[in-house]
């Protein structure tokens, strides 16, 4: 895989968001996008993934352009889990996996065999067999949240994108979906891209980060390199102490006032 942004701008309107970015995506790791709320952090996701389109530059992977690309070409190599995903009243869990096939079927092809083994192992990898026939309504903000997972990882694609996935989500049902994530990168050497508001999630589960502070690229790396208290300063302007969590030997943030 080779997938970077080259001198990318971004606008919203005659707004400028994003301006000269240039960002490499780690194969087969979890890169966690940080930032304050407004830093660009979505729209980068959004543009990455062919959900926004750039002013100027251009986003390469697999040595083209992705604008270039068609659509179910694209959809073979690359999934999204937009913020507050939303469908129809009464779709199951099964039904909703079912879509993730999309890319791989001629217009409207029935599902084959392979296609419903992709499903079966989908519901089992993200362990929702005994939700298969539940519609998405009945279940609980973390379930859901399995189901969507398990929709994009029904798509096959070597690369997953999630905006803020544990968003409205309690403490309990984060990690689950975290810990999915991470099961899906070592098990599966799926590269994931996130946005994560989460510092102490990001430093634990992520394997590269990147802080983003008005559309550009404040810091990248590994999380002790990126999550220090000089970087938690420039790009969200609060005070913090970093320490080291002696289970994980990752930098654990936490914030305080000095008045």
């Amino acid at each position: 895989m080779n997938f970077y942004a080259d001198n990318v701008d971004i606008s919203y309107g005659k707004n400028p968001i994003v301006e000269g970015l240039s960002f490499t995506i780690p194969e087969k790791k979890i890169v966690a996008l940080i930032g304050a709320n407004g830093s660009g952090k979505s729209t980068i996701l959004k543009t990455m993934c062919r959900i926004m389109a750039p002013t100027s530059g251009q986003v390469i992977l697999d040595g083209k352009s992705i604008h270039s690309q068609s659509t179910k070409e694209l959809a073979r190599k690359l999934a999204i889990l937009p913020q507050n995903p939303e469908s129809p009243e009464g779709l199951t869990v099964e039904e909703l996996i079912a879509y993730g096939r999309s890319p791989h079927k001629s217009g409207y092809g029935r599902l084959n065999q392979k296609d419903e083994e992709v499903i079966a192992w989908a519901l089992e990898v993200t362990a929702m067999q005994e939700f298969a026939d539940r519609p998405l309504e009945q279940l609980s903000g973390g379930q859901r949240q399995r189901a969507w997972i398990a929709m994009c990882i029904a798509q096959d694609t070597n690369i997953l994108f999630l905006d803020e996935p544990t968003t409205f989500l309690d403490v309990s049902y984060q990690m689950e979906v975290m810990k999915l994530l991470k099961f899906l990168n070592e098990k599966y050497q799926k590269t994931i891209v996130m946005v994560v508001h989460d510092l102490n999630q990001a430093s634990m589960f992520a394997d590269y980060v990147v802080a983003i502070k008005k559309g550009k690229i404040i810091s990248e790396g590994p999380p002790e390199k990126v999550i220090t208290a000089e970087n938690c300063r420039k790009v969200f302007g609060v005070l913090v102490d970093i320490m080291v969590d002696r289970r994980t030997n990752k930098p654990l943030c936490i914030p305080y006032d000095n008045e």
